[in-house]
């Protein structure tokens, strides 16, 4: 099939001919149409229709689709295809994508489809997943080329050419006789090589592998780190286990980044494709962190009502009060997703802390200032007074200042105490700023007015 897809036909199109029954000609337009394409046409049409394209296909295009779907197309795939049909297609998937897919799916039915799978790849499957979730073990295949170091450059030719199937050719990897991994062979290193060297004698003894344990992150850290196309993947007694490829670690990437927008956002995460979540899943992931934080917003009324005096005595102070609390979640808001972002590729950590928050400060100043002045200007023209208008300018910069100071310490040290930054950050964070925002509007117009 040819990847290099120029014609790529509408789905008024498709649609027109399931509707006109001329699925050979439909056939033939999507002959050259690229996997990966016709999974996102799936996805535009309707269940069925989505399920009718897709049983045109041979059984190697339709794993590939099958791979490249998103979660509906796969929820209608597997009720309206037959077991067996997507066993075989399983079959033509790499182990780990096979694995992954099945995850998705409840128990019973995952267990099914592995029985009627070649007894081969059911058996690596079933290794796969009985490593830990958001592991490099869950994540490898065992389709890995293992050579021998006294095996010449000629001998090792043949025997690659011997192979059915392999995940990447990128790197070679050198085992021992238990399996011990003991060196690595860029392929270019092979091909550039004497027929009747060695491979003792052309490898790479000094090895980075990750453990099987690894957390997927970590892993995904280690890869981006080092520039590997692949990683080789060990047991705590050094064998080769397996491989994992760049492809599966952009994977996890996108992974990661939903998981923190999700907690960014003050849910759970999903830990299923959307569509196979259910509503009640979704509540429960959900409510937790909203009553949090509706329970940590109603300390905003507290601060409210404390100051019931001061408020009376000045009504104009209420105008002001989303601009104090929208300010100072903002620049919070701006400091915790840079923060986040620094900590991630660990460049900010709790033995730089100190560097952190004064370069953040200094920033935080500058920009209180700005919002000073434009609150000055506000409250003057607004007609509320010189006084007023000082309460509000010199407010704004403490709190911009402080919004940054907690959204910039408190991730930092969840991150040291291995707590997700995210996950106690955003809205959290906003709320704790609106609360204590207020506590200095109002004690500075306590002062100022008194």
């Amino acid at each position: 099939m040819d990847d290099q897809n120029v014609n790529m036909p509408d789905v008024e199109e498709i649609e027109a001919l399931l509707a006109a029954n001329k699925l050979d000609e439909l056939k033939t337009l999507l002959h050259d149409v690229h996997p990966a394409d016709i999974a996102d046409l799936l996805d535009q049409l309707d269940a069925d229709e989505a399920v009718q394209v897709f049983n045109l296909f041979s059984i190697e295009t339709a794993s590939e689709i099958l791979d490249e779907s998103g979660s509906l197309v796969r929820q209608e795939i597997v009720e309206k295809v037959d077991d067996e049909k997507l066993a075989d297609l399983l079959d033509e998937l790499p182990m780990d994508d096979a694995a992954e897919f099945l995850d998705d799916l409840p128990d019973q039915v995952a267990n099914r489809l592995i029985g009627l799978m070649e007894p081969e790849e059911a058996y690596d499957v079933r290794e796969l997943l009985s490593y830990e979730d958001e592991t490099a073990g869950r994540l490898m295949t065992r389709d890995v080329a293992a050579l021998r170091a006294n095996w010449t450059v000629s001998a090792t030719f043949e025997f690659l050419r011997s192979l059915e199937d392999t995940e990447t050719l990128h790197y070679l990897y050198v085992v021992d006789a238990t399996g011990r991994l003991i060196g690595i062979l860029p392929i270019r290193d092979l091909i550039m090589a004497q027929p009747d060297q060695t491979i003792e004698k052309i490898m790479t003894p000094d090895i980075i592998a990750a453990p099987v344990t690894i957390d997927q992150e970590h892993l995904a850290e280690m890869m981006a780190r080092y520039d590997f196309f692949a990683m080789p993947v060990v047991d705590e007694d050094g064998r080769l286990q397996g491989v994992v490829t760049l492809d599966d670690v952009l994977d996890v990437f996108e992974e990661e980044v939903t998981e923190d927008i999700q907690r960014l956002g003050g849910s759970e995460p999903l830990d299923q494709p959307y569509f196979a979540v259910s509503v009640f899943d979704m509540f429960k992931k959900r409510v937790g962190w909203l009553l949090l934080l509706f329970l940590a917003a109603t300390l905003t009324g507290t601060v409210i009502n404390l100051y019931t005096e001061q408020l009376q005595a000045a009504i104009a102070l209420s105008l002001f009060i989303p601009l104090i609390i929208g300010t100072g979640g903002n620049a919070g808001s701006q400091t915790v997703a840079t923060i986040i972002r620094a900590i991630t590729l660990d460049e900010v950590r709790l033995g730089n802390l100190w560097q952190a928050w004064r370069k953040e400060v200094s920033v935080g100043l500058l920009l209180g200032i700005a919002m000073a002045g434009l609150g000055f200007v506000r409250a003057v023209t607004w007609g509320e007074g010189v006084k007023i208008g000082l309460i509000v300018g010199l407010t704004l910069p403490l709190v911009v200042i402080w919004a940054i100071t907690v959204a910039t310490i408190v991730p930092t040290v969840a991150d040291r105490f291995r707590i997700d930054p995210a996950v106690i950050s955003g809205p959290m964070i906003t709320t704790i700023v609106d609360t204590t925002g207020l506590m200095i509007y109002f004690q500075l117009a306590t002062i100022i007015l008194n």
